[in-house]
């Protein structure tokens, strides 16, 4: 298929049960943003292939970096899917919402490795059975049912799975607020009323509100007529600001955890 066809099929189901359009604009700018879905893998191949190889510290490698790659990365997947939505109401752009879906996907597909991964090596962690290494707290519980709650999502993100269920369709799809409420719940229990969970909440925040009715309502009506600039531009540096303070340190928090596993030398907590 060419990038061109890609970009101009009519409409898209995103995760979080909205028909999206693509649009034939900005084709360097969403590769870029799918080429960023590779980095969690990246990060952690080091890891992986050296116990794979069968290097003594292998295993115990991917153990303490496991979560802090691929749990911050799933989370960092999940809060750009669900921005898609605030920046098109923000905006008026569509170019980008293809990668609603491409980020939902890839949201499982790292979730999924997280947990198969922490399933096998964390026994010096949670020792125990495999069901202990994922199920065996309840920051446990909470992290696995929100992969598998995933599934459904995935599976159904389609046209052909939009017309088999018709309107019950969108009842499945808003299983993704769910998804949302368990993982902050899992950080909660992990973590507390710490940095990365007050971080966590810190980015959902803005992508609430726009998601309220009334506040989407009267942001695309006032954009489309042109009206309301001063109040909506300083809306807008608001939740930008608020989005950043949570996000920001996220994507550090990968940076120093992902670099130091990438040279197989990470933090042991």
């Amino acid at each position: 298929m060419s990038a061109q066809r890609a970009y101009t099929t009519s409409t898209l189901n995103g995760l979080d049960g909205e028909r999206v359009s693509r649009s034939n604009n900005g084709p360097k700018a969403v590769w870029f943003f799918r080429a960023l879905l590779l980095v969690p893998f990246v990060l952690m191949a080091p890891e992986v292939i050296s116990a794979l190889r069968g290097s003594s510290d292998g295993v115990a490698n991917i153990s303490a970096s496991v979560a802090d790659v691929l749990g911050t990365s799933t989370f960092l997947i999940f809060i750009l899917m669900l921005a898609v939505t605030p920046v098109s109401t923000m905006t008026g752009w569509r170019w980008h919402t293809v990668l609603r879906r491409d980020y939902g996907i890839a949201m499982f597909a790292v979730a999924g490795t997280d947990l198969t991964l922490a399933a096998i090596t964390t026994n010096d962690t949670f020792p125990g059975t495999v069901l202990t290494h994922i199920g065996g707290h309840s920051f446990l519980v909470a992290g696995t049912l929100s992969t598998l709650l995933l599934i459904p999502l995935v599976v159904t993100a389609n046209q052909p799975a939009q017309r088999w269920l018709g309107r019950h369709w969108k009842a499945v799809q808003r299983l993704t607020y769910v998804v949302w409420g368990t993982i902050l719940i899992h950080l909660f229990l992990l973590f507390g009323l710490s940095t990365i969970f007050l971080d966590a909440v810190a980015v959902s925040l803005p992508l609430v509100l726009l998601r309220l009715p009334v506040v989407r309502h009267w942001w695309t009506a006032a954009r489309r007529k042109g009206s309301s600039r001063v109040l909506r531009a300083v809306a807008a540096f608001a939740l930008v600001g608020i989005f950043g303070l949570g996000f920001v340190p996220l994507v550090q928090e990968l940076a120093v955890k992902g670099s130091a596993a990438f040279v197989q030398k990470p933090a042991r907590d």
